[in-house]
């Protein structure tokens, strides 16, 4: 088109070639559709137009009017009513332009070049210039207003998703894997967890997370959201408005922690658990998502890959739950009883919200609707399905029937094991990584048996392994065909000296190292002070009701549960068992509080 304009101009300042109007009138027509497609979200179209005109513009004579007037009435069909200069004024029909050519032209216009009324043409010419001119940006701001508020929806929808992947997704899950006595207090963790994580995030967590600061910190900008307006924008995604992009990474940090009571589930004590959860936040998420994602991080700096959260979610949740499953403790008659999955439908239900979640989880950390996010999307989808199958044959294989159980947490391996590298492979990368993540993840899930600790649901066995395997597969896979020619973040097998991968492992051994270390310490502090562990009559009479009073556990098991209950309050209350008698794993005697609370 900008040919095209170059050639009218030409035209139009050259009178003699008089034959070639019906081209320009064609390439004016052309433009006007042009201006029409804009009007339907083409912001580029429309500044192709923008420039052609001003090209046109600086001709003279009836050239120039005629490709004005056809942008006009076709920016007027689609940004309302047509010019005061224009109004009455029709496109030319391209049968006129075959029986009278330039003249039809000439008399849609009302004045002949170098006429009487030529000055008063000039004039109309310039006045129908800056119409168009102010059209176009009122136009250009319709479009960019039209693509923020998509955007915006996209995030919030996104938002939206992965918050229904703690509060209902996890929640199901973990909640139909444990024992009937211990449900509701499953689901309250989750539930609790969402609400203390929201409020820690408004007052200091996004500030610490997401400003510039140190390269482990951020600064004191935005505590209690401080400066956080409609208008203000956030520079890792500037096409949101920051409260949005704040209640993005709030769902992040949601859903990151409440990944850890899986590890230590029916044993632990609901009020240590909340102040160990809001220190672990503060602690060990603030700062490896700092590190890992804003600019001035050391992770950032060093290029490791991380697209939503392989390392910063994963991996730090999963060994944070291995030393927690280690420091508190295996159940009470672990090894010895079986504990099966009390309503495996619930479990089922809830690994489906966590999958249709991820679709956001994943698609939403591309910051807008782009074809990168369409590729997370497609990617997760694919890990997915294909972890799930590679798990339940490798399970098949081996114990001779595929289990539900097998599925759904195949299902979850390939979803975690694809989210370092979602926005950063192509399919065939995605389907490598769920192939690998299902007979990885289940062997990982094994190794609590061979070396006696008590992941209860598998917390550490799928979490920190398929994270482990997605970060350091992302520095073979990683290709500029999704990342973009030029990006240089390309893998192994794209052309790259192997320093993606170095950078890659470089990043999973400091997540692992600091979550491991601090997990550690905020643990053994909080048992020193508080004590982690309940009752061991509070653990077999289920912590649904020694800790809320309530159970979903049968008629007959909730009478005998009070009736045990009573009896141990009683013996509380005379001193004979304010202390209860526990062998830790390593058979010394430990002495530790009794209260379930």
């Amino acid at each position: 088109e900008r040919t095209a304009g170059r050639h009218t101009m030409s035209m139009g300042s050259s009178m003699g070639h008089r034959e070639e109007a019906p081209a320009a009138v064609h390439a004016a027509q052309r433009r006007s559709s042009i201006v029409g497609a804009a009007g339907a979200g083409c912001g580029a179209e429309v500044a192709s137009v923008r420039a052609s005109v001003r090209v046109q513009s600086r001709g003279s004579g009836w050239g120039s009017a005629l490709v004005l007037s056809a942008a006009l009435v076709g920016l007027g069909a689609v940004a309302g009513e047509g010019a005061p200069a224009l109004r009455g004024l029709k496109p030319v029909p391209s049968d006129s332009i075959g029986r009278t050519g330039v003249a039809a032209a000439q008399h849609q216009l009302q004045f002949e070049p170098g006429s009487s009324s030529g000055h008063q043409g000039e004039m109309r010419l310039r006045s129908m210039e800056t119409d168009l001119e102010a059209r176009m940006v009122a136009l250009e701001n319709k479009v960019t207003k039209a693509k923020n508020a998509a955007d915006e929806s996209w995030i919030l929808m996104s938002s939206t998703l992965v918050l229904m992947m703690t509060i209902s997704g996890l929640a199901l899950f973990y909640g139909g894997l444990v024992r009937v006595q211990n449900v509701l207090a499953t689901v309250m963790q989750s539930f609790a967890i969402a609400c203390l994580i929201t409020v820690l995030w408004i007052a200091v967590g996004y500030s610490l997370c997401f400003t510039e600061g140190s390269v482990v910190y951020g600064s004191y900008q935005r505590f209690w959201l401080t400066g956080l307006t409609l208008e203000t924008r956030h520079p890792l995604n500037p096409l949101v408005s920051e409260p949005v992009y704040c209640l993005y990474e709030l769902t992040f940090a949601i859903i990151t922690p409440a990944l850890i009571p899986g590890a230590f589930a029916d044993r632990m004590r609901f009020g240590p658990m909340l102040i160990f959860i809001a220190l672990w936040h503060l602690l060990v998420y603030c700062p490896v998502a700092h590190a890992t994602w804003m600019t001035d991080g050391f992770l950032h700096k060093a290029r490791v890959l991380d697209f939503a959260g392989g390392n910063v979610v994963h991996i730090t949740a999963g060994f944070s739950g291995l030393v927690s499953s280690i420091v508190i403790g295996k159940r009470t008659g672990y090894g010895a009883e079986q504990f099966s999955a009390h309503n495996m439908l619930i479990s089922v239900l809830g690994a489906s919200l966590l999958w249709v979640g991820w679709c956001g989880f994943n698609g939403g950390s591309a910051g807008s609707p782009s074809p990168r996010a369409s590729m997370a999307v497609l990617n997760t989808n694919v890990s997915a399905a294909t972890a799930s199958l590679s798990w339940m044959f490798t399970e098949w294989a081996l114990r001779k029937r595929p289990s539900v159980l097998g599925i759904i947490s195949g299902a979850i391996a390939g979803l975690v094991t694809i989210t370092p590298g979602a926005g950063y492979v192509d399919t065939t990368g995605a389907f490598i990584f769920g192939l690998l993540a299902g007979p990885v993840c289940y062997f990982a899930a094994q190794l609590k048996h061979w070396f006696g600790f008590d992941d209860a649901l598998d917390a550490f066995g799928i979490h920190a392994p398929a994270g482990v395997l997605g970060g350091v597969l992302t520095g073979f896979f990683a290709t500029e065909t999704v990342t973009g020619e030029g990006s240089g973040i390309r893998g192994i097998f794209y052309g790259d000296d192997g320093m993606q991968l170095v950078r890659q492992l470089y990043g999973i051994g400091v997540s692992i190292a600091w979550s491991s270390v601090v997990t550690l310490i905020l643990l053994k502090g909080v048992d020193a002070t508080m004590g982690l562990r309940v009752a061991v009559e509070d653990e077999l009479i289920g912590l649904d009701m020694a800790v809320h009073g309530t159970t979903m556990a049968p008629s007959w098991w909730d009478s005998e549960a009070a009736k045990m209950l009573d009896t141990s309050h009683k013996s509380r209350m005379s001193g004979r068992g304010s202390m209860e008698l526990m062998s830790s794993r390593d058979g010394t005697e430990d002495r530790r509080a009794s209260s379930a609370v």
